[in-house]
């Protein structure tokens, strides 16, 4: 057994045993959970571990060196505006398809009464994040301060907050949480390193990182706006 696969077990057991321990003693003493379920509770942790663990493999394999070679390649090779168009497919795709932004749509079809189509809000979360990262992204080749677009969009969203249903808003506004999850984030990361590697001028942190933190105001920004015609 590798190094590197005794670190990767190692990094998903000290993430999935501390919760586990303390789901299982807080739901023995104050639930007096019996030993059948216990046992459930122990058995699910251990799929969930086995499944953390292929997943962030599969994704450290496949999905990281992907989105770090288009950010590389398409500057260097390709046009801007086909570096923005995959840009947009690429992290709608990671975000669309990470658990969290399954979660989220899980629960909010469990509430049928809230006049949302699930499935339209995982299209619009994703959408929204695509449309920010590609946004980052420009932001990275055109060297814009970063502070000016968190301004703006930091104004949109309480400007919008004021003409949206107030019942929708705290839904809209823990989107953007939920659609950083641990599928998208690495490849957005990733996105922009490999962007920024390939730029003529030296790089700095500024140029590498805040995809992320833009990302993350793309879903909002998005269902704000269709939350005011809703």
């Amino acid at each position: 057994m590798s190094s590197q696969f005794r670190a990767a077990v190692a990094e998903v057991v000290n993430a999935v045993a501390p919760l586990t321990v303390a789901v299982a003693v807080l739901s023995t003493v104050f639930l007096g959970l019996s030993w059948t379920t216990l046992a459930q509770l122990l058995i699910g942790a251990v799929f969930t571990t086995a499944g953390l663990f292929l997943f962030l493999r599969g994704t450290r394999i496949a999905l990281l060196p992907m989105g770090e070679m288009i950010g590389a390649y398409l500057p260097r090779h390709g046009s801007t505006a086909l570096l923005v168009a995959t840009a947009f497919i690429f992290s709608f795709s990671v975000t669309i398809a990470d658990p969290s932004v399954h979660v989220l749509v899980a629960q909010v079809g469990s509430f049928p009464d809230s006049g949302i189509n699930p499935q339209v809000l995982a299209i619009l979360l994703s959408g929204g994040m695509g449309l920010l990262v590609t946004i980052a992204i420009l932001r990275i080749l055109l060297d814009i301060p970063i502070k000016w677009l968190f301004a703006g969009a930091y104004i949109a969203v309480i400007v919008l907050s004021s003409f949206t249903n107030p019942e929708l808003v705290p839904l809209f506004l823990d989107s953007g949480s939920v659609s950083t999850g641990p599928m998208a984030v690495p490849c957005i990361i990733a996105l922009g390193l490999g962007t920024a590697s390939v730029l003529q001028r030296k790089q700095t942190l500024a140029d590498e990182f805040g995809l992320v933190g833009l990302a993350t105001l793309g879903p909002v920004l998005v269902l704000m706006v269709w939350g005011v015609f809703m």
